[in-house]
């Protein structure tokens, strides 16, 4: 019984085990890696949840391992990873940007950002239904999606040039961060029954992922993000 209540915290721990090796691969210069091994963190993320749930083993320790698993995996990792960004747009800047040899720092807003959201999440009981803020593998899986859009280009080149421009690499760090904190109101993708009436917001979200995904590849996962803020916004309106 021991077991079975602790196997959601041992995927947790792969979890951490994933952004661990991401910031690793950062700093040996494998961005690339690091991006995919925010992914299967990502994997793990909504795997303990599952696991929790189908074996019935939630609990206030899995709770908070999960955040700090979290904090790493899509705080740290991706900080890590657009850090490296700008510090490569660097040398090509043309703006003022270019005299700052601190620019680069701006990408540990992400770090706090993404901790502070996870510490009001934990004590914040009205998120059980919708999030308040982006969710922070959101933020983990935008900044992935960019070293990955890079190396396996399946876009038009000006997206992909946009990636290597440190103010605009800069606006996406304090939009994400932003985003974070924000108390604006998301979207859950929890289902508690398959109603159309009760769920259409999570449909119309998942509904054009597959879709942009053979169209776009990694570019969509971004795009998918955008949307889902849009689509939040939306719902926000309509509510209202």
């Amino acid at each position: 019984m021991k077991i079975r209540s602790n196997i959601p915290n041992l995927i947790t721990l792969l979890n951490l085990a994933s952004g661990s090796v991401a910031v690793i691969q950062v700093f040996s210069g494998e961005m690339v890696l690091a991006a995919w091994f925010i992914i299967i963190a990502a994997v793990f993320d909504f795997l303990d949840g599952f696991a929790a749930r189908l074996l019935n083993s939630k609990s206030s320790i899995g709770a908070q391992l999960d955040s700090l698993a979290d904090v790493v995996s899509f705080g740290l990792a991706p900080a890590m990873i657009m850090f490296q960004l700008l510090v490569e747009s660097h040398s090509q800047a043309t703006t003022i940007f270019r005299e700052s040899p601190f620019l680069p720092y701006v990408s540990i807003l992400m770090v706090m950002a993404g901790a502070y959201r996870l510490a009001r999440f934990n004590t914040d009981p009205g998120q059980s239904d919708e999030f308040k803020g982006l969710p922070i593998p959101a933020n983990g899986l935008f900044v992935a999606a960019l070293p990955l859009m890079m190396h396996y280009p399946s876009v038009s080149g000006m997206i992909t040039d946009g990636v290597k421009v440190n103010y605009i690499l800069v606006s996406l760090v304090l939009f994400l961060s932003f985003l974070m904190v924000s108390r604006i109101r998301m979207i859950s993708l929890k289902f508690y029954n398959l109603k159309w009436k009760e769920n259409a917001y999570r449909y119309l979200l998942i509904a054009p992922v597959p879709v942009l995904l053979i169209f776009f590849s990694f570019a969509a996962i971004p795009m998918t993000i955008l949307y889902y803020i849009i689509l939040s916004g939306i719902r926000n309106l309509a509510r209202n």
